[in-house]
């Protein structure tokens, strides 16, 4: 196949890639604790004469990798005692599904077995201990700037709020949770304060997405322009010149 119709088609999967990281952040807007995403390409080059050589690339973008946020989102307010933010390095750790995970959505709750739970109830806060936070039979209790969660008879247990050496080591495993991949080196959070009342936003700036999802449709339908017109000087190469040679 020509290259002509190589290169548009890459363009074309290329920008589809970009427009669905773009919709997914804005779903995620109001997602406490999300951090977006964003994709970077690659250049591809096919060497004279490869063209027809089984399981060569072809030329054009190629998607090289998808990669999220460093930068936290805002805080926003919502005087709810068990709504926390962090302010500065650091995520929650959470054991779900029998491992331990990180997560910067401190939208917490009490699950149905009195302990202190992610908002879908499914993760389990941990402690500085390494065990889950029971608060079953106490009715009222505040996190202060420490971490600690404290009840009417004092300090009930410390959260654990780690910091990691290499955050790009940190996967994304869905629910704004996130999974240590390996050599992300997790330790204990130093520069760090809990902020009982406040959740963490997305990092998602609205407008900025919507402006590259216009921007990544656009490009998307030239491509397919491209590829349509050289669709069409291929099929009068094929045709027309051919028979007037007859």
């Amino acid at each position: 196949m020509s290259n002509s119709l190589y290169i548009p088609a890459a363009g074309m999967l290329a920008e589809d890639a970009r427009a669905d990281v773009i919709a997914n952040n804005l779903a995620n807007v109001r997602t406490a604790g999300f951090r977006k995403d964003f994709v970077s390409f690659r250049q591809r080059l096919l060497r004279s004469g490869a063209a027809d050589v089984p399981g060569r690339s072809v030329p054009g973008l190629a998607l090289d990798r998808t990669a999220w946020d460093r930068e936290p989102g805002p805080a926003f307010v919502t005087g709810r005692p068990l709504d926390l933010a962090l302010q500065g390095e650091g995520w929650f750790a959470v054991r779900r599904d029998g491992r331990t995970v990180y997560t910067r959505a401190g939208d917490f709750r009490v699950n149905a077995d009195g302990r202190l739970s992610t908002s879908d109830g499914r993760g389990e806060v941990l402690s500085t201990g390494g065990s889950p936070i029971s608060l079953a039979g106490i009715p009222r209790v505040e996190v202060n700037g420490r971490g600690e969660v404290v009840g009417p008879e004092g300090v009930i247990a410390a959260l654990a709020v780690v910091a990691f050496d290499d955050e790009s080591r940190l996967e994304k495993i869905g629910d704004a949770l996130f999974r240590d991949a390996g050599g992300a080196g997790p330790r204990t959070a130093t520069a760090v304060e809990v902020v009982p009342g406040a959740l963490e936003q997305a990092s998602v700036e609205p407008v900025r997405e919507m402006t590259a999802m216009i921007a990544a449709m656009r490009a998307y339908e030239m491509n397919a322009e491209a590829l349509r017109m050289q669709d069409e000087m291929l099929g009068k190469a094929a045709n027309e010149v051919g028979r007037l040679q007859a």
